[in-house]
């Protein structure tokens, strides 16, 4: 197992791509991202769904440190919420992980199934909507849960709600990856914005933050978002297991 860094949980920065094991990830990442593009499958990067050929360094940041730490193995059951169509739900899936994909956009879950008929892995997009309903009793605990920069989206007041469920449905030992956008300037309306949030999320899965088990914000800020270019901001990343 990778072993864990002690400022695991952490705001984005560009020095972490220089770490073995990150790079190592974002290197097959990239590879595999090329593979998807030779055989004419897209990938949805902040929902919108197209052949992509480069993985922009944000999001390759926090798709390769989930990867990196995530200690992913063919066999595993693994829960996606909000990533539906997105290539971490592809790569797991074609390493051998059986992955339910959860998205409420229909054109993402759909893509995610056609793309798994395509291809044989063991992969599921589903438009349940676990902040609207609890989750299905058939349901079996997963060994990974991961959310990548989607918490964020959803309205403040339905936030809490949305992490208690999801960490109900991990095993004992299994690891929660939770990522989103952070800071004073983040444009998402209800996107943590302090650390008090952040401990927040961290006490609504009551699970155990890895690493020294403390959040590290570097203070850097980025414009991470093309939509909103004069914002800068960070992306979040929390760890988390079930004992």
């Amino acid at each position: 197992m990778q072993p864990y860094p002690a400022q695991l949980n952490k705001t984005i920065g560009a020095d972490d791509m220089k770490t073995p094991e990150v790079a190592r990830a974002a290197r097959e990442l990239s590879a595999f991202g090329h593979r998807l593009w030779f055989r004419g499958i897209p990938f949805a990067v902040n929902g919108v769904l197209k052949r992509r050929w480069r993985i922009r360094w944000n999001k390759l940041w926090e798709y390769s440190r989930g990867l990196a730490y995530g200690n992913f193995q063919n066999g595993q059951r693994v829960l996606d919420f909000g990533g539906g169509a997105t290539i971490p739900i592809f790569y797991l899936a074609q390493i051998g992980c059986d992955v339910l994909s959860l998205d409420i956009d229909e054109r993402l879950a759909n893509h995610t199934n056609a793309v798994a008929k395509k291809t044989g892995w063991k992969l599921a997009g589903s438009t349940f909507d676990l902040t609207q309903a609890p989750p299905l009793d058939s349901w079996q605990p997963f060994d990974r849960v991961i959310s990548f920069c989607v918490i964020e989206h959803l309205p403040r007041e339905t936030q809490i709600l949305a992490l208690r469920r999801l960490a109900l449905l991990l095993k004992p030992g299994g690891v929660f990856e939770l990522t989103f956008d952070y800071g004073v300037a983040a444009p998402v309306p209800d996107a943590p914005r302090d650390p008090a949030r952040v401990e927040e999320f961290s006490a609504a899965t009551g699970l155990k933050l890895l690493g020294d088990g403390a959040f590290h914000d570097s203070g850097d800020r980025f414009a991470l978002d093309r939509k909103y270019p004069t914002n800068r901001f960070s992306f979040g990343s929390l760890f988390l297991t079930k004992s």
